[in-house]
């Protein structure tokens, strides 16, 4: 399911869907001229799809890579993906590496960070720079 998506460098770009799931999910990695890495969100993050954001930031996170994480494309955030991005926040804590969530967040995923507490420890940023926050 994952095998195909390999660590992101100046010309890759990598997209994967969830053929297991019939709710809408993408995932992409695109190398920013930054050196960050952007994982773009697209569809349902949910129970059937939050693995795989978790294992796509992880893996860069675990190849020194700051990630930028877009949402902004998420229609459905539920526990699961909740339980996602405490554990991307907790893995980047770890690993040293900077995550940061682009400034297009949506209303709904901004309430449910901030309700359980997320947002104080992944900075929001303007999607052209990540800079050092």
């Amino acid at each position: 399911m994952f095998s195909h998506l390999r660590p992101s460098d100046a010309s890759h770009f990598a997209r994967v869907e969830d053929p297991q799931s019939s709710a809408p999910f993408a995932l992409r990695l695109e190398p920013m001229e930054s050196g960050w890495v952007r994982v773009c969100v697209e569809g349902e993050l949910a129970l059937t799809s939050s693995s795989l954001l978790e294992l796509a930031v992880e893996r860069e996170l675990q190849a020194n890579r700051h990630v930028l994480l877009d949402l902004s494309r998420i229609d459905f955030i539920d526990s699961a993906g909740l339980r996602a991005m405490t554990a991307v926040v907790r893995t980047a804590k770890a690993s040293g590496c900077r995550l940061r969530l682009s400034s297009e967040l949506p209303a709904h995923a901004r309430r449910l960070m901030e309700f359980v507490g997320l947002l104080p420890f992944v900075p929001i940023v303007d999607d052209t720079d990540p800079g050092e926050r």
